[in-house]
């Protein structure tokens, strides 16, 4: 059996004289790297965690504008510039899907451009953002003064409302007043007297072949199909719902009561438009209801769709048809016609005969001949002129100059000597007029609505407002990607 040899330790190796210079020259080198190394990568780190401090800490924390007293906190801005992002995306997601549903139609092309291009631009979209908290915030302070607010009730209902809409609910409220008008409306249908149906003379059943003893079929009756009732908001489901809308203002960084804050101040504004709209606009007004026979000059070859407005007849392309709006419109003078206006080739006048044809048919009215007969027979207007010329109600500013000149200043039941305007001669009658006629409700809401942006914008202009110098770099990280 072999022998195992033993381990038998080596002495250590001694370094030459060149050896140790070498390592020593090593170190002082690799020294002063390190001294240089360190302190970079140190202030590399503290540069790095400074800006995560500056930006997740300090910058949502400092003031981006002021409203007098009142301040807009960064982080506030970001919240809402994210849930307005958020917001448009639902819109234009709406939007695509009605133009799908129409079959590609241009109908919502303008509000689709209009929200791509808010969405792709995030200096847009904040600096709407902004300047809907300023307003926000200015709304606030002069509805202080004047002792308009919001209760936390309202402010409730209001987000049910929008819950039940998103699920294609309605809420308690809002089913009653819906069955409230039901009832009402059922009740004033049912107070006509409906107009009797004429029963066919024996010698007109006998001409359209029906015997006495054999009666003509009645023509059936179709029921129109009864609507499903709508769904009613309980609170499984708008509990469902504000969840799913909780999620979403998460996305925005925001919670349930800052959004209800967000509600608040979109009521306020709501009632503010009242008040400034009741001070402001009368509900009452001036207006006349006239009628008229139009002779038109030389007209041109017009299609069903040449219209201002794009709606109704003639009469009603007269009400603010004025000649810059045609210009603007790409339509001459004889060129503004309506929808339902239709020109007959062979009927095409010079001035001269025109004029001369419209005052004949003025001497023929002062002899006795019937207005509207006279209308329904020559008036060019042939949506009004199915109706004898008569053009309903309006108030003044609602017409041509020409022609609101005239039924402004003509005496009730007097016939016009024929009045040019840019679509021809018109005879004009004044039937009535009435210098407090209520206002129509739509005109009324669009006339409040006018009167508070323009108070709106005086008070934004009268109160001391700071805001931010350079919005760009305010704006919030990731905004319109």
């Amino acid at each position: 059996m072999a022998k195992r040899r033993k381990n038998i330790p080596q002495e250590p190796k001694t370094e030459t004289p060149k050896e140790v210079r070498l390592r020593a020259r090593d170190w002082e080198r690799n020294k002063q790297i390190l001294m240089y190394v360190i302190p970079a990568v140190a202030l590399a780190l503290l540069l790095v965690i400074g800006g995560a401090v500056n930006e997740l800490l300090i910058k949502p924390g400092t003031v981006l504008a002021r409203v007098e007293d009142e301040t807009i906190i960064t982080r506030d801005f970001w919240k809402r510039a994210r849930l307005q992002e958020i917001n448009l995306q639902e819109q234009l997601f709406q939007y695509q899907l009605f133009s799908q549903q129409f079959g590609g139609q241009d109908f919502f092309a303008s509000q689709i451009s209009q929200l791509q291009a808010t969405l792709a631009s995030p200096i847009s979209l904040g600096t709407q953002v902004i300047n809907g908290m300023i307003e926000e915030d200015v709304i606030a302070l002069r509805a202080a003064e004047m002792g308009v607010s919001v209760s936390d009730e309202e402010v409730d209902e209001a987000l049910r409302e929008e819950i039940a809409a998103r699920q294609g609910a309605v809420t308690v409220p809002q089913a009653t007043a819906t069955a409230e008008a039901g009832v009402e409306a059922t009740a004033t249908a049912a107070s006509f007297t409906p107009t009797p149906t004429a029963t066919a003379e024996p010698t007109v059943a006998a001409s359209e072949g029906v015997t006495d003893t054999a009666s003509a079929e009645a023509i059936p009756t179709v029921e129109a199909p009864t609507p499903e009732p709508p769904t009613i908001l309980d609170d499984t489901l708008y509990q469902e719902g504000l969840a799913t809308r909780a999620d979403q203002l998460k996305e925005a960084g925001m919670s349930v009561d800052e959004y209800r804050e967000v509600i608040r101040a979109q009521l306020l504004r709501e009632k503010m438009v009242d008040v400034i709209g009741d001070e402001q606009v009368t509900s009452t007004e001036e207006q006349a209801h006239a009628r008229h026979i139009l002779i038109s000059i030389d007209p041109p070859a017009i299609d069903e769709t040449s219209s201002i407005t794009g709606t109704g007849t003639l009469s009603e392309t007269l009400v603010n048809a004025a000649p810059e709006v045609a210009a603007s419109e790409g339509l001459t003078d004889t060129a503004v016609l309506s929808d339902t206006t239709v020109l007959v080739d062979d009927g095409i006048m010079t001035e001269a005969e025109a004029l001369a044809l419209a005052t004949d048919i003025r001497q023929r009215i002062l002899a006795g001949e019937d207005f509207a007969e006279l209308a329904a027979e020559y008036s060019d207007d042939t949506g009004s002129g199915a109706n004898g010329g008569d053009l309903g109600w309006a108030s003044p500013g609602a017409y041509v100059v020409e022609f609101d000149e005239a039924v402004f200043s003509l005496p009730i039941g007097e016939t016009s000597e024929p009045i040019k305007t840019q679509f021809g001669y018109h005879i004009i009658q004044v039937i009535e007029r009435d210098e407090n006629r209520p206002k129509d409700e739509n005109t009324i809401a669009q006339e409040k609505s006018q009167a508070f942006e323009t108070w709106l914008q005086e008070q934004v202009l009268a109160t001391n407002i700071e805001r931010p110098d350079d919005l760009v770099s305010k704006l919030p990280p990731g905004l319109g990607q």
